[in-house]
């Protein structure tokens, strides 16, 4: 018990740098087809993702090409890192249904958080996911 105590201290240890700050990375870039020249038709999606100790909080955000943006607060769940540093989280399915969390797997590689998304068709992208101060 102790010893298992110990690694799991150890694991965890390995993410205090990520800790209580805002992470982000862009996933996708959206564009939709106008009959006019509508300058406002793209947007860029970024995930966020906050650890405290014991919880990661993600978000989407959707900032369209003309500057406004939409925060969509996706949840709250457990997580915890594992002897091959993937990040377990515990998520909901009902709650990252439809959202770029629901194909999500969370690694720590070279003290950075890496995000591997299965696309739709298939495809596994890899993210780095980067300090922010503001967005």
């Amino acid at each position: 018990m102790l010893l298992s105590l110990y690694f799991s201290l150890s694991y965890s240890q390995k993410m205090t740098n990520h800790l209580h700050k805002k992470l982000i990375s862009k996933v996708d870039t959206i564009y939709e087809e106008t009959p006019d020249d509508n300058p406002c038709a793209g947007s860029e999606i970024y995930l966020m993702l906050v650890f405290d100790e014991k919880q990661i909080h993600i978000s989407e955000k959707e900032i369209s090409s003309c500057n406004k943006s939409s925060t969509h607060k996706i949840g709250m769940y457990d997580w915890k890192l594992v002897s091959n540093n993937t990040i377990e989280v515990d998520f909901i399915t009902k709650e990252v249904e439809g959202t770029y969390a629901e194909q999500l797997q969370l690694e720590l590689r070279d003290s950075k958080v890496i995000g591997i998304i299965t696309h739709l068709n298939g495809n596994e992208v890899e993210y780095v996911f980067k300090e922010i101060t503001t967005i």
